[in-house]
């Protein structure tokens, strides 16, 4: 085994002088034979670590452990050349106790290091692509706002001839049109430029206390009228008692509307919407259920990808540009809580907002879930 072993196996005394070596060592090292290892490596802590700090630290932790496992360094192979071996190895002691000699087995990593170099420079590259893109996007959302509120300016004067009739009531129609879409672009931009800040670490919570059935009512009458249109019934149970939460009431509230604004997207004339609040175990939870279409399983961490929708097509029944779950997360994030979703494809979809038990400042009379 010593003599055909695929992995290097050595004997050192503690001062760092080889005392036996086999053929793989040798090969790992950049010597033709043993012989020549052992004759011309005669100080590891000198010829052997690039980093000659490593033999002591090898000794130190030996005399502490008594073994080692993985310990990885920089070499110098006979040519020059530089690879990295990670050691493995023991104390070997005669029946006295006294110290005979270190005795371990070398393995050559060089290739591992290397592709975790460069997938250690590939992550960083993604990141500050990551951060330009969120700065950017942070960027033109600023600037496309300022001309999109001059439209939504101006369409809406249109829409009610405040200087005077239109004439043909197409154009009356038309501006309506133009307010409608500006509008819905203007949601985009504003959930674009919140989750270019969360990604950029720019997002701040200005926290206060927030009454919970405030906060679930006044989410309930901002999607009312989307609900009625569709014909879909939204049910708010609300806890017996004042719940006080210390939030961010702007930040928890987008929360609230952007998952009630899914729901009403994908459910069905007939279906039904519950948003409901309880306690669970120390958290406290909101929660919105609906009887939509739901989402496959494996579709269910695509949702939660900036941009993405189950149905990419360009001809997709729901219009939206993906962000409304995946800004969620991120501000429930920030709050210190977690959001879970659970679906089955044809019969609904139940998100559940957690939040801490720490940011609750009483707790009302809250069912236990």
């Amino acid at each position: 085994m010593f003599e055909h072993a695929l992995w290097g196996i050595f004997q050192t005394t503690r001062e760092g002088r080889y005392i036996r070596a086999n053929a793989a060592l040798a090969q790992i090292y950049g010597y033709p034979s043993t012989e020549s290892l052992l004759e011309g490596l005669t100080d590891i802590g000198s010829q052997l670590y690039v980093d000659t700090a490593r033999r002591s630290e090898f000794v130190r932790l030996m005399q502490v452990q008594g073994h080692l496992s993985g310990f990885e360094s920089e070499i110098y192979r006979r040519d020059g050349s530089v690879i990295w071996i990670s050691e493995s190895c023991r104390e070997i002691r005669d029946k006295q106790g006294a110290f005979i000699c270190y005795e371990g087995t070398v393995e050559n990593i060089t290739r591992r290091k290397r592709i975790e170099a460069e997938l250690h420079a590939a992550r960083e590259i993604a990141e500050r692509s990551n951060q330009a893109k969120s700065i950017f996007l942070a960027n033109m959302s600023h600037e496309l706002r300022t001309p999109l509120n001059a439209i939504l300016g101006f369409s809406e004067l249109m829409t009610q001839e405040l200087f005077g009739p239109l004439g043909d009531p197409r154009y009356t129609e038309f501006a309506g049109d133009i307010f409608r879409s500006g509008k819905h672009l203007l949601e985009i931009i504003g959930n674009i430029l919140d989750l270019a800040k969360v990604e950029t670490g720019q997002m701040e919570l200005y926290e206060r206390d927030v009454e919970l059935a405030e906060l679930m009512l006044g989410s309930e009458r901002l999607v009312s009228e989307a609900a009625r249109q569709r014909d879909v019934r939204l049910e708010v149970r609300l806890p017996t008692m004042p719940v006080i939460v210390i939030a961010d009431s702007t930040r928890l509230r987008q929360v609230i509307l952007n998952l009630l604004s899914n729901a009403v997207k994908f459910t069905s004339a007939g279906g039904s919407i519950i948003l409901s609040c309880g306690r669970a175990h120390d958290d406290l939870f909101l929660r919105i259920s609906d009887t939509g279409i739901g989402i496959a399983p494996e579709s269910l961490t695509k949702v939660m990808q900036p941009f993405h929708q189950v149905d990419g097509s360009f001809s997709r029944q729901y219009e939206g540009a993906g962000l409304g779950l995946p800004l969620s997360q991120s501000l429930v994030d920030l709050h210190g809580g977690e959001m879970t979703i659970e679906s089955i494809l044809g019969k609904g979809t139940t998100v559940t907002v957690h939040l801490p038990g720490t940011r609750v400042r009483d707790w009302g009379q809250l069912v236990s879930d």
